[in-house]
């Protein structure tokens, strides 16, 4: 009886531990699955670039919208690691568009997939399947689990997320140990999608043998079943019972009269036991002692039911322990504290945390992965094991000092170091091991680090100083470039950037391009030189080349169809890519290259017009003619035998801009050199530049300069 009893409480046991095991996994998996369809759903309903990519007529802007599509894609994918791939299918133009790339339905290696999604006329939900190959096997095939979302009810066009059944596996084989018990996971046909058991295949028939325990999800309404393994040996063991009971049964006899001795003997302390046990699972704080049926499964559950408490108590406390410490980190850095208990409060902190030691002073060094986004692209499965050789090492150099380092990530791409002074060290000390850090990582890993320390902070309330010191000093590594540390010293010793001031640049360099005017690339340079000798700020360069883009798309419509249509599809989404550089060199460089190829191009259409080189000569004739009073359209049609109408057409789409700006220009550049070098009377500057009279000229003057000739003259020999 002994040995049945024992036999249903551990199959009592195992059935409930095998029931909340499937119930774990079932809501891990509904909560992960729910979070990407969420999260698919918003994107389609909120996301711009998604809308503007799904939807109709979008004419010349469509290169455009696929590539700014394609980037929210590669970020998508990025910020959701459990994501293996995510493309889209748009149904007019039967196009697909992945983060990488672009291309047609009947290319594209999953088009089958997206054919049955297109034309079910069933809810789409979560299944399992195979991505093809390139040459579309479907049998060879990476296992994944898809989901399709509607993104435009007018055109079918669809939104295809899928994850890897190896990533299921993955968080199965994290909360069960498959030495000991088996999980399958079914489909509603009764096929397994992905199971511990080695000899279980994905897409075979799975077996209800040994399965103790099966819960539904309700996100995708797969059965989760589980059991224990080695049930065989069980079964066996049980077969063999009669046989040695019968083997038992003398010495049973043998001992029936010994065994009740001891057990009345012993029957205090047991009936003491039976009623801890009662207390305990009917919380009273006093009971009657009564015998139970079955003392026994009464004591063991009990104690089952402590032991699993006192097991999820320590699983919650290490867990509130790691979010504890994160949490005081953060709040360190994110605000200065000067509430008056706030220095016992850290006090206790710091002792709990192991740091017995009175802490004289504190800074914050700022570690950033360079080139994130490409890290996270070739590290893709390894990124979080690179981490933590990052933090390992940072240990490392620090070991055996007589100060404490605390680290935390605060971000995907940045550590945060804390530095806790306890005998007074100097900031040569953060310094010096910073420096370590980062010839280490550049010598021993395949990507660098660039450090941003903050000042000393005299107590470890006033850390968030020294942090966002930290943070400022990195926010000039665009600037500075990667790979180095940057400490305050470096940002003192250069003068900060007034991008403002650059604007004018901008204008110009754009005027130049749309009057195909080689001195754009001086004009260049020296803003460039301007801003290499200044500390700028990414979003200050990029909001500066974002308005030098503005200027140039404006100019470039001014040129014609044709020239604006070749601006807006070939060269304006490289400059857009270009912006997303690391660095301030890289940007501006990358930018001066890619403007000379779009200058080039409009050169070429420009010359390839038969007119264009007779307008050429219209305008040298215009800038050696200027004084002529009667240099008119009409006068130009005469000379060059053009209609008025015709040569006014001809002038705008060659240079941008109408006649007269452009004469007036002439005009006025030469008075502005004749006001500045000569002491002619502004009556004779006025006829020698073609107006003959001056009030024309002067209002003419005011008008392009804000300001009459004399003010001008004036303000000129004040200077």
């Amino acid at each position: 009886m002994t040995y049945f009893t024992l036999n249903e409480m551990s199959r009592d046991a195992a059935i409930r531990a095998n029931q909340a095991l499937t119930g774990n996994i079932a809501k891990l998996l509904d909560s992960n699955l729910a979070s990407i369809d969420a999260l698919m759903l918003y994107e389609i309903r909120n996301n711009a670039s998604l809308r503007d990519f799904f939807s109709d007529g979008a004419g010349p802007q469509q290169q455009l919208i696929d590539v700014q599509a394609s980037g929210f894609l590669k970020e998508f994918v990025q910020n959701n690691p459990m994501l293996h791939s995510l493309y889209l299918y748009r149904t007019p133009d039967m196009t697909v568009l992945t983060p990488a790339t672009r291309t047609k339905l009947e290319h594209f290696a999953d088009r089958q997939h997206i054919g049955l999604m297109v034309n079910s006329s069933e809810l789409y939900k979560w299944t399992a399947r195979a991505i093809p190959t390139d040459g579309g096997d479907q049998n060879s095939g990476l296992p994944v689990i898809s989901l399709a979302k509607t993104a435009n009810l007018k055109n079918l066009s669809i939104m295809v997320a899928n994850v890897r059944i190896e990533l299921l596996y993955e968080w199965i084989t994290s909360m069960v140990d498959k030495q000991l018990t088996f999980v399958h996971i079914i489909d509603p046909q009764g096929n397994i999608i992905v199971s511990t058991v080695e000899a279980a295949k994905t897409g075979t028939a799975a077996s209800a043998k040994d399965v103790l325990s099966a819960t539904s999800s309700e996100q995708t309404g797969w059965i989760i079943a589980s059991g224990n393994r080695d049930v065989g040996l069980f079964s066996f063991v049980s077969s063999q019972f009669y046989l040695w009971m019968g083997g038992a049964a003398f010495i049973v006899v043998a001992g029936f009269s010994w065994i009740v001795f001891v057990s009345r003997r012993q029957y205090k302390p047991i009936q003491g036991l039976i009623s801890l046990a009662a207390r305990a699972r009917q919380g009273q704080a006093s009971a009657s002692v009564t015998v139970a049926e079955d003392e026994f499964k009464l004591i063991g559950s009990a104690i089952e039911e402590l032991l699993d408490e006192s097991n999820a108590l320590q699983e919650q406390q290490k867990e509130l322990s790691i979010y504890h410490k994160r949490h005081l980190f953060l709040s360190l850095m994110e605000e200065v504290h000067t509430e008056a208990n706030f220095g016992s409060y850290l006090t206790e902190e710091m002792l709990r945390l192991g740091i017995d030691k009175p802490t004289t002073g504190t800074m914050v060094a700022i570690v950033e992965i360079d080139s994130y986004e490409e890290f996270a692209n070739q590290y893709r499965d390894d990124q979080h094991l690179l981490k933590y050789i990052l933090g390992a090492a940072i240990k490392e150099v620090t070991e055996n000092k007589p100060y404490t380092v605390w680290t935390e990530w605060i971000s995907n791409a940045k550590l945060g170091v804390l530095y806790l002074f306890h005998d007074g060290e100097s900031e040569q000390e953060a310094y010096e091991r910073s420096e370590e850090l980062r010839d280490w990582v550049a010598n021993n890993m395949d990507f660098t680090v660039t450090i941003g320390i903050g000042s000393m902070a005299q107590r470890l309330e006033l850390t968030a100083e020294s942090f966002q010191g930290a943070i400022a000093a990195i926010g000039y590594k665009f600037s500075l470039g990667m790979n180095r540390l940057i400490c305050s010293s470096d940002i003192s010793a250069q003068p900060k950037g007034e991008l403002f001031r650059q604007l004018q640049y901008v204008r110009v360099i754009s005027k130049s391009i749309r009057q195909g005017e080689d001195k754009w690339q001086a004009y260049y340079e020296e803003m460039l030189q301007v801003l290499s000798g200044q500390l700028n700020t990414r979003e200050d360069v990029i909001n500066l080349m974002q308005a030098l883009t503005g200027y140039l798309q404006k100019d470039m419509a001014e040129l014609g169809d044709e020239i604006y249509t070749m601006w807006m599809e070939e060269v304006y989404p490289s400059l857009q890519l270009i912006l997303e550089e690391e660095t301030q060199k890289e940007v501006i460089h990358a930018y001066q290259q890619q403007l000379k190829k779009g200058f080039e191009q409009i050169r070429q259409l420009r010359e390839s017009k038969l007119a264009h080189q007779q307008m050429h000569a219209i305008k040298q004739y215009i800038e050696e003619q200027y004084n002529n009073a009667d240099l008119s359209l009409s006068h130009l049609s005469e000379v060059f035998n053009f209609s008025t109408s015709y040569l006014s057409r001809l002038f705008r789409e060659a240079f941008g801009m109408k006649f007269i700006d452009f004469v007036t220009r002439v005009r006025m550049e030469k008075a502005i050199e004749l006001l500045a070098e000569t002491e002619e009377a502004i009556q004779d500057i006025g006829r020698a530049v073609g107006y003959d009279q001056s009030l024309t000229f002067i209002r003419v003057f005011k008008k392009y300069t804000g300001e009459t000739p004399g003010q001008y003259r004036k303000k000129l020999r004040t200077e």
